[in-house]
């Protein structure tokens, strides 16, 4: 049997994107903080790319080094504990269901336990 020891629930995040834009839709993006720094992570080619759009501001007379916000409105799953005691997001792993790491157990994604996927009949259309 498994606990539900958190809902699942929506939630909404800031995101933050510093943008060079030739014409709406058409430039560069950059992920950043609301203060416009660059946030850890970017790849060398990223990092190579924002360098040259700051050196080339003619290029971007639509939008230069500007911060764009957006909020991404996501459903974060419940999360479970299973008899072994293992607490694990239920999120799909397998057609609808997921796996205890714990012990093995399957279950949906309302904590109803299940049989190994293994052992499903496979109806083919």
């Amino acid at each position: 049997m498994l606990t539900i020891i958190k809902e699942s629930e929506y939630v909404d995040y800031d995101e933050y994107e510093l943008v060079f834009y030739r014409e709406p839709g058409c430039g560069f993006g950059f992920p950043c903080d609301k203060d416009g720094n660059l946030l850890p992570g970017l790849t060398d080619a990223a990092i190579e790319n924002h360098r040259w759009a700051l050196e080339h501001k003619e290029k971007f007379p639509y939008a230069f080094n500007e911060i764009e916000h957006r909020v991404r409105h996501c459903r974060e799953p419940a999360i479970g504990r299973c008899r072994c005691g293992t607490e694990f997001p239920l999120e799909n792993q397998y057609e609808g269901a997921c796996e205890c790491p714990g012990c093995g157990q399957w279950y949906n994604l309302f904590g109803q336990e299940l049989r190994d996927p293994s052992t499903w009949e496979r109806e083919w259309w």
